[in-house]
């Protein structure tokens, strides 16, 4: 390890003397701080210079930078968000230059020398005609929310978790859900980075934004997807910070995340670390259906109200990036490493009939990446981005313990006063096990570019992944150990992209085709009679896809958008190969999934009036799926659930979202999301109907709508202080647990949830501190999600927040 460290820092000081070997008249930077009068940074506000058509935007201190400027003079546009701006005159010398503006808030000035409309990059995908919706997480990472409860606000999306903190999640995506729906951080797939280093546990502080693609993904995120895909961007140095937040709240709950980055003004050379710690015990009430304890005299059932409790989930994580950017020579160079762990005990199996009280799993998982990005590489117009991670996760299961427990916590016993056993020398879900899965995952996203023209764009795309996994197991036979052999899992994806834009660039189009293949290949060790044999396994995948996505602006503040694709998503490893840690059962003869995709929306606004501001996006979407992959269903004595194909399944629905906002004081967005998904397929093999054709697709909520109210005080009790109010209202409608034909068996349906949540955040005048409190599902609503698996009911937090400014 220290000879791999001699060699990094030797490599970087090496690339940090070309840097400074640079001709000294060559580019400089522009950076510069924004604040109100009262003292308080400007947030996203747009720093435009339209001589050179360069922009970014600030950091939530006010701060922002433009890289690779050469010397003269400049016009430079300061913008906040959904105001007209000011514009300010420079003198770059050859060196560089800080400027410092205040404004004021209540001021609209006029511009006489630019006139531009602030666009981000979401916006700028939107235009291309996907649909996508873009959350930017650092105005509530002050707030005790995870980032799981952010994205679920938004239109369209829908998370699926089993339990409180730290619990498995799926995302619901216009209806589709689990794997169907591909997650990247920062374009990698989330399943390099292990269940420790995720959503559920990255604290909104480390997220930049998230943006949410429904239905058709581009192709430069060469994934295969069957619904779209969330891609996570993390946040990066822009200039010097450093944030570091506690919270502490109900169920024991502890969170502590630092966030910190440097950056050298003049050799554009950066660090960013971040890291974060999660721990809860998980001990929230449950009742209902499945919470009872039975009389061992009379065989009585006595449904009860408990407290989970086997539920402890722990989880830490580091992550750094150090590298480069801005240079004659990378646009950006970024070396990552990642390191994480998760300790999780297990209350219960995939639904609440079954409960543990000694069943466990521990994870941890390594990465390191590097990215690379060049523009005009070559020749001009030439582009490359290049991906690379390797990551490294151990996933071990402990279950050794054979006793049945009841839901107060005590194990189970006969009239004698003997333990009961799920069986005899074995553990709570089967055999005795201390399954250790060693898994490594090789993953490379290349992009190539060429500007042939201002109005046309080539694209050529490629992504490798190879999955491989050792399963060990101490606790079985050796003669069983020795059949079994390491499972491989690759897939390739090859894609092509053409995009133009006519008619002044009110009309956009991005055409796209993309090529699947995969392979898997295991050796299992089978039980036939008395002997074990060896059961080899080795099957090869090969499709096409292609897609358009198109846009056009029909008024200025009024763009019609559409979008089609034949999508594929081939099963994933879990779903194929099983997990041990989840008991997920292999199921090896699963085919791909496929969907014609279709997206029908508009995006209206923003329109300002005095101090009114609004928008309004809307989409509407035919997804025709065959072969859907889907979670089988689980027993009530069995642990342990595969997957299987459905057939036939189409879906259609509508989202929209409505965002308002009064004099930067009162903030208000709405969304709304339908869809209706039904088993489209009719005979079965034999003829015979199906007795669920038509139905809704089991287990999968199809009505939602989300409102959040956010209202600023200035200048509270103290100058320059700020306050914020806040209040989310959740609505999921009732939707069946199992098809609805078949409802009568079971739980017959996940009832109506409509959650309140409020929150109040302080920061006091020097803007370093921040105080939160927030109040979760108030009225102590019974919660349930995946097979109505429950999650905590009221919960109250308290988050200090503390941000030096530099």
């Amino acid at each position: 390890m220290k000879i791999q460290f001699l060699i990094f820092i030797s490599v970087f000081t090496c690339l940090n003397s070309f840097s400074n070997s640079l001709k000294k008249d060559g580019p400089i930077n522009l950076l510069g701080k924004v604040s109100y009068k009262n003292g308080s940074p400007v947030e996203l506000a747009l720093i435009y210079i339209k001589k050179i058509n360069r922009s970014t935007y600030t950091d939530e201190n006010g701060n922002f930078i433009i890289s690779d400027i050469i010397a003269g003079k400049y016009t430079v546009l300061v913008k906040p968000f959904e105001t007209e701006g000011i514009t300010v005159n420079v003198d770059l010398s050859l060196k560089s230059d800080h400027i410092t503006i205040e404004l004021d808030k209540n001021e609209s000035i006029a511009l006489n020398t630019i006139t531009v409309i602030s666009k981000s990059k979401g916006q700028l995908v939107k235009e291309k005609g996907f649909t996508v919706g873009i959350v930017n997480t650092q105005k509530m990472a002050i707030q005790n929310l995870q980032a799981t409860e952010i994205l679920g606000r938004t239109a369209g999306v829908k998370i699926r978790q089993t339990g409180g903190l730290g619990s498995h999640t799926h995302f619901n995506l216009n209806g589709l859900t689990g794997s169907s729906v591909r997650i990247f951080i920062d374009g990698i797939p989330l399943r390099n980075y292990g269940e420790s280093f995720s959503l559920s546990s990255i604290p909104p502080a480390m997220i930049e934004r998230i943006e949410t693609y429904k239905g058709v993904l581009p192709a430069e995120l060469t994934e295969d997807a069957l619904g779209g895909g969330i891609n996570i961007i993390l946040k990066k140095s822009i200039n010097t910070h450093l944030s570091a937040a506690y919270s502490f709240g109900s169920f024991n709950t502890h969170q502590i995340n630092v966030d910190a980055g440097y950056r050298n003004t003049k050799t554009n050379f950066n660090v960013d670390f971040s890291t974060f710690l999660n721990s809860t015990d998980n001990n929230y009430k449950v009742w209902g259906d499945n919470v009872y304890v039975v009389d061992p005299n009379s065989g009585k059932v006595n449904y009860v109200r408990a407290e989970r409790f086997h539920d402890n989930y722990k989880s830490k994580g580091i992550k750094t990036n150090i590298g480069y950017s801005s240079k004659s020579w990378a646009d950006e160079i970024t070396l990552g490493l990642m390191i994480s762990d998760m300790d999780n005990d297990i209350q219960t199996g995939p639904t609440m009939d079954i409960v543990y009280g000694n069943r466990r799993s521990k994870l941890d998982s390594k990465m390191v990446s590097l990215k690379y990005s060049k523009k005009d590489i070559l020749i001009d117009g030439l582009s490359a981005q290049i991906l690379t991670s390797f990551s490294h996760t151990n996933r071990m299961v402990i279950d050794t313990v054979p006793y049945m427990y009841n839901w107060l916590g005590k194990i189970i016993r006969d009239n004698d006063g003997n333990p009961i056993n799920w069986q005899n020398n074995g553990g709570e879900a089967g055999e005795a096990s201390l399954a250790n899965n060693k898994e490594t995952n090789i993953a490379n996203r290349t992009g190539i570019f060429y500007q042939l023209h201002p109005r046309h764009k080539i694209g050529m795309h490629y992504f490798f992944n190879r999955f491989t996994r050792d399963v060990d197991d101490t606790m079985r036979p050796q003669s069983e150990r020795d059949l079994t052999d390491t499972r491989y899992l690759t897939k390739q994806i090859a894609s092509f992209s053409y995009e133009s834009n006519f008619f002044d660039e009110k009309l956009k189009t991005n055409i796209f085709f993309k090529h699947y293949k995969q392979h898997v290949k295991l050796s299992d060790p089978i039980r036939e009679g008395n002997t074990i044999a060896s059961f080899e396994y080795e099957r090869d995948i090969n499709h096409n896809g292609y897609g358009v996505a198109i846009s056009y602006a029909i008024l200025p503040k009024l763009t019609l958008q559409t979008s089609a694709e034949k999508a594929l998503r081939m099963p994933g490893a879990s779903e194929l190969l099983g997990n041990t840690s989840e008991g997920i059962q292999p199921t090896y003869e699963l085919l791909p999934e496929t969907s014609n995709n279709f997206n029908l929306g508009f995006l209206l606004g923003t329109y300002v009036l005095n101090r009114h501001n609004f928008n309004l996006e809307a989409n509407f979407f035919i997804r025709d799926i065959r072969d859907m992959i889907t979670r089988g269903i689980s027993g009530s004595i069995s642990d342990t659930y595969g997957y299987e194909n459905l057939g036939k399944v189409k879906s259609t629905g509508f989202d929209a979202q409505l965002k308002y906002h009064y004099n930067n004081r009162l903030f208000v967005t709405t969304n709304f999301s339908n869809f209706n998904a039904r088993y489209n397929l009719r005979y079965d093999d034999f003829g015979s109907e199906y007795i669920y054709y038509k139905d809704r697709l089991r287990n999968a909520p199809y009505l939602t709508s989300n409102t959040y109210i956010e209202y600023k005080l200035g200048d509270f009790i103290k100058e320059k202080s700020k306050l914020s109010i806040n209040y989310n209202f959740s609505y999921t409608h009732q939707f069946f647990r199992n098809w609805e034909s078949l409802a009568s068996s079971g739980k017959a349906f996940i009832p109506t949830q409509a959650l309140h949540d409020i929150g109040i955040s302080y920061t006091v005048p020097n803007n370093k501190t921040t105080i939160s409190f927030n109040a979760k599902n108030i009225t102590n609503e019974q919660v349930f999600d995946n097979w109505a698996m429950q999650k905590p009911g009221r919960a109250f937090y308290v988050k200090l927040t503390y941000r030096p400014i530099f």
